[in-house]
């Protein structure tokens, strides 16, 4: 039987405050208060390194990253430096692992599934890259992926280049591999694409890889249960 997934659709968001929404998040799903929640987001220009990266990945000073409009934080998730902006949709899947999906890293495969089942959709041939996270197209990356876990529920989650200036990729080296190059769906189709079109692709391919009914038009408002400070950061994003 399917177990429910809550769609939250965000619109642009602070990172930081994204990420902080996320861990209120994780506290009520391991409170059990709140079911299993997608976050859909796009962010600001932001680098973000992880657990295992280097700030020396990023290719640029602190006067450079001002320069262009972008920040850099260092945070909580696997894997090394990526990129967020505009134009690129980001899914923060809250989700209590459990006995069913316990191995973290069947868990990161339905998440490379569903991006590369996204692709396929728009006739992009998408796929993983040994030794190299994320989803890649002819030896450029087109989605991060990163995720951390906490008492069995995990948060964040993947980050998919729909139509995102590109030029911020050559500020920094992806996943800290040299040689690496960054692409995205309208620089493989050629033009731009919806990302309305992509939000529905991506929730079709999650619920089915995790067998999971998604309900969609939920508001973070909506969620059951005492969540004070989730509700401190409603008031923030709606500010």
């Amino acid at each position: 039987m399917n177990h429910q997934l809550t769609v939250i659709e965000t619109g642009q968001l602070d990172y930081l405050e994204s990420w902080d929404l996320q861990k209120d998040l994780a506290r009520a799903r391991r409170e059990g208060t709140i079911p299993d929640t997608l976050l859909l987001t796009e962010h600001p220009p932001t680098y973000t390194i992880g657990r295992r990266g280097s700030r020396k990945n990023l290719l640029i000073d602190s006067a450079t990253l001002e320069g262009i409009g972008a920040r850099c934080y260092e945070v909580d998730r696997g894997g090394d430096i990526t990129f967020h902006g505009p134009g690129q949709l980001v899914a923060y899947l809250i989700m209590d692992l459990g006995r069913a999906e316990r191995g973290l890293r069947r868990f990161v495969g339905n998440l490379e599934a569903t991006v590369i089942g996204t692709l396929e959709a728009y006739g992009i041939p998408g796929a993983p890259a040994e030794g190299k996270p994320g989803v890649w197209v002819n030896g450029r990356k087109i989605a991060a992926v990163g995720v951390a876990v906490s008492r069995r529920v995990t948060y964040h989650g993947f980050a998919l280049n729909v139509n995102p200036d590109l030029s911020y990729f050559d500020h920094m080296i992806p996943c800290g591999i040299p040689g690496s190059g960054a692409t995205s769906i309208e620089r493989e189709l050629g033009h731009s694409v919806d990302l309305t079109d992509v939000v529905d692709r991506v929730v079709e391919q999650l619920a089915a890889r995790f067998a999971a009914e998604p309900v969609r038009g939920v508001r973070l408002e909506d969620l059951p249960g005492d969540a004070i400070r989730i509700s401190e950061r409603v008031s923030s994003i709606h500010d």
